[in-house]
């Protein structure tokens, strides 16, 4: 092989690595582990800091919110085991008793789980529709066949 195709070749190579290695960096920092209530205690300790989805159901006996500091403290429950988290932000008017919700962020030293993102889910009475409508400012996501509307924390500038 002639010195020039040597070259061209070590290029070439030398691109599709790097096109590897971004792809992968890219792939790994966009996916966030989804965690039951009963996994994210059982692996607590190591998720430390680490940005991880949990779901469950907040019982209406959790909930506390401190409307000067925009801080909603509250459990995540399911099956009888709970996660103590704080919200940051107003307070969603859908956050009822025993309301589905989704959890985005990460858990403290304390064990607590401060939540950047905070998916509730939908009232029965919502339709698809209503989610494309151009007026509505409200942030929607499916996760599994169920509707959540989507509230950013106000805190750490989200992710």
């Amino acid at each position: 092989m002639d010195p020039r195709r040597r070259k061209v070749a070590f290029a070439l190579m030398l691109v599709g690595i790097v096109l590897v290695y971004l792809i992968a960096t890219a792939a790994s920092n966009t996916t966030m582990y989804y965690l039951t209530v009963e996994e994210a205690l059982a692996r607590q300790d190591e998720l430390v800091g680490r940005w991880v989805r949990v779901a469950g159901q907040v019982p209406g006996d959790s909930r506390e919110f401190d409307p000067r500091g925009f801080r909603l403290a509250f459990d995540v429950e399911q099956d009888g085991k709970r996660i103590p988290a704080v919200y940051r932000g107003v307070r969603p008017d859908n956050l009822v008793d025993g309301a589905g919700v989704v959890l985005e962020g990460s858990f403290n030293e304390d064990g607590a789980f401060e939540v950047d993102r905070l998916l509730v889910q939908c009232a029965s009475k919502y339709e698809a529709a209503d989610r494309y409508d151009s007026e509505d400012s409200r942030a929607y996501e499916e996760i599994d066949g169920v509707l959540y509307e989507s509230y950013e924390s106000g805190w750490r500038g989200g992710r």
